[in-house]
């Protein structure tokens, strides 16, 4: 009897739902940020900048996976970084931070690999040059995706075309070649490809599942944005890397323990051997 009568409520709330959740599936999309008659170049390209992010501090919490023809990685990583170029990172694992932990200043980059004892010191070039790294997706520029670095801009970015609903800028400087494509109706940067002008890296990145959210700003005033929670890049060679963000704290205050790399008196130091 208690199990008809829960299947009889149960029943009965579905259907009573039923024309609510259609309300909020179908009834509820997002709208578009512009009228059609504002889908200007500029328009666009304003209204998009407006969800980039200025920011001191950043602390997160994500999900990464890198896959390679020589190496893959799967995990979660807790990342914090402070205004202008000090980051630190380490991989979760079930059993504790055991495997290594990371912290970059400027071009100075300093891993500790706690189950050795081990400690390596060196230039990003070095790291790179010496084979540590086995992905062809470059570690800086993993970072700036991290950080949302780029350069959309009035500035330097210039309008080069439209298809349909996206937009397509251009970014032009010694090293690089960058296009933009930017959803007209959402404001949204879905896709953007990086050509290497003298060097061989090319990526290929996608934005999304946006989100919405109130962020604090550095001046103590808040506002809302709409960024990506997931961004999946490619490489010339294939190689292929997704970052979800699980968590993402802009602009609040980060103990200086979350951000400093200990290494034990007694570890032994290992340099970057490039060839």
């Amino acid at each position: 009897m208690h199990i008809l009568r829960i299947k009889t409520l149960l029943s009965g709330f579905i259907l009573a739902f039923l024309p609510l959740a259609g309300f909020l599936v179908f009834g509820c999309g997002p709208k578009p940020k512009l009228t059609p008659e504002n889908r200007t170049p500029q328009n666009v390209l304003r209204c998009a900048q407006k969800d980039q992010i200025e920011f001191e501090t950043l602390a997160c919490l994500l999900d990464l996976k890198l896959k390679g023809e020589e190496a893959k990685f799967s995990g979660t990583v807790e990342f914090f970084y402070k205004h202008p170029d000090t980051f630190f990172f380490y991989p979760r694992t079930f059993f504790g931070v055991n495997m290594f932990k990371v912290r970059g200043e400027a071009d100075s980059l300093t891993i500790y690999f706690p189950k050795q004892n081990e400690f390596y010191r060196g230039s990003f070039a070095d790291f790179e040059k010496a084979g540590w790294w086995n992905w062809d997706i470059s570690l800086d520029i993993l970072l700036d995706l991290i950080l949302g670095k780029g350069e959309l801009t009035e500035e330097n970015a210039r309008f080069a075309e439209s298809t349909k609903n996206l937009f397509l800028y251009k970014f032009e400087d010694d090293n690089w070649i960058k296009e933009y494509w930017i959803d007209s109706r959402r404001c949204r940067l879905t896709k953007s490809v990086w050509r290497q002008k003298k060097g061989k890296e090319f990526y290929q990145i996608e934005y999304k599942s946006f989100t919405t959210f109130w962020i604090f700003l550095v001046d103590a005033t808040h506002k809302q944005v709409e960024i990506p929670k997931v961004i999946e890049i490619k490489s010339r060679a294939k190689d292929s890397a997704r970052i979800r963000f699980l968590e993402r704290k802009f602009n609040l205050p980060i103990p200086p323990k979350k951000i400093e790399l200990e290494i034990p008196g007694n570890a032994i130091r290992v340099d970057f051997e490039t060839s």
